[in-house]
């Protein structure tokens, strides 16, 4: 996960994560376009078959940090579990590098230092850092512009399909709601990424702002002035 260029690291689950995060800081105006990126976007892959997600992202954690002697470096997490539970392995990976975490994610987010090292390292996990079962898709949620009315019949149409015998877990309902209310969209569909650059999410909740604080802290985005 250690970045190719000599520019600080977040590494991220997945492209979703990515492209989002990407959106919004260039909503926000930094330049995100390849080569003058002020962060390098690293999705965490599993060496051996290339699986993306949790899993790798938490194997690989405490060596990225390690490796990071030069640069700040993030993660952004989703929950997925109870807060409580999925800090607890965060922290595992924390404690393995000497930094001692606090018992609990703070909610604007973790920021510390690996002892002798002169940078920073910082967790996020969506979409606060408090919601117990939290995702990516949470935070989307909250750039849905207010009062729209398809998205409470997105989320009465994905429960309505779930009782009809739809196979989705009941811890993928925000997600299925998401995609759902995209595919009602002017263009059907788009990715998580571009339904935040076209518009149909908005880029300023205060959730969002939250998070593109911890950005702007912890890899010193002073381009960041709109939050």
């Amino acid at each position: 996960m250690a970045s190719t260029r000599y520019i600080p690291t977040l590494g991220v689950e997945g492209n979703n994560d990515k492209f989002v995060i990407i959106s919004l800081l260039a909503k926000h105006g930094i330049d995100m376009s390849p080569g003058f990126r002020p962060i390098d976007l690293a999705v965490a892959k599993d060496s051996a078959t290339g699986a993306e997600g949790i899993v790798p992202l938490l194997a690989n954690m405490a060596d990225a940090i390690r490796l990071a002697t030069d640069r700040p470096i993030g993660f952004v997490v989703d929950v997925d579990l109870s807060c409580a539970d999925r800090w607890a392995e965060i922290s595992k990976c924390l404690v393995a590098t000497g930094i001692t975490p606090p018992k609990s994610c703070p909610p604007d987010g973790f920021i510390g230092r690996m002892p002798g090292r002169s940078f920073d390292c910082g967790v996020w996990m969506m979409p606060d850092c408090v919601l117990d079962h939290g995702k990516l898709e949470h935070l989307l949620k909250t750039l849905v512009p207010a009062g729209d009315p398809l998205w409470p019949l997105a989320e009465s149409s994905t429960k309505d399909a779930k009782a009809k015998g739809a196979k989705l877990r009941d811890i993928d309902l925000i997600k299925a709601t998401t995609h759902c209310w995209l595919a009602w969209q002017e263009e059907p569909g788009v990715p998580f990424g571009r339904a935040v650059t076209s518009n149909y999410f908005g880029h300023d909740s205060a959730e969002a702002k939250a998070f593109l604080r911890w950005l702007k802290k912890l890899f010193n985005l002073n381009g960041l002035t709109t939050i």
